[in-house]
C-alpha cells in the first residue's frame, strides 16, 4: 500500500498496455498483427480514463481542510486573546 497521499496507485491496466506497446515494436506498422493491437491499446487506454482515480485523498481536499483548520485556529487564539466584556454585566445587580 502507498502512503503517500497524492500518489496514484498502479493501475490494473498498466501491465497489459506495456506488453502492447512492446509488442508493437517487435511487429511494426506494417503487419497486420500491428492493427491488432492498435485497436487492443485504444480499449485499454479508454479503460484506464475512465477508471475511478487511485488518490487516498485529493491533494485539493487535502489543501482545503488545512486553510480551513489554520483559519479556525487564528479566530480561536484572537479570541482567547483578546476577550470582548459586555457592558451589560454592569447592570445586573445579584439579589442578597
Amino acid at each position: 500500500m502507498n502512503l503517500r497521499f497524492w500518489e496514484r496507485g498502479k493501475s490494473i491496466v498498466d501491465e497489459p498496455i506495456e506488453r502492447i506497446l512492446a509488442d508493437m515494436e517487435t511487429y511494426g506498422p506494417d503487419s497486420p498483427e500491428y492493427d491488432k493491437l492498435v485497436r487492443y491499446l485504444e480499449r485499454l487506454k479508454d479503460v484506464k480514463a475512465n477508471e475511478r482515480q487511485h488518490y487516498l485523498v485529493s491533494p485539493d481536499t487535502i489543501a482545503l481542510v488545512l486553510g480551513n483548520l489554520a483559519g479556525i485556529l487564528i479566530i480561536v487564539a484572537y479570541e482567547q486573546k483578546h476577550v470582548m466584556t459586555s457592558k451589560a454585566m454592569g447592570f445586573i445587580r445579584p439579589k442578597a
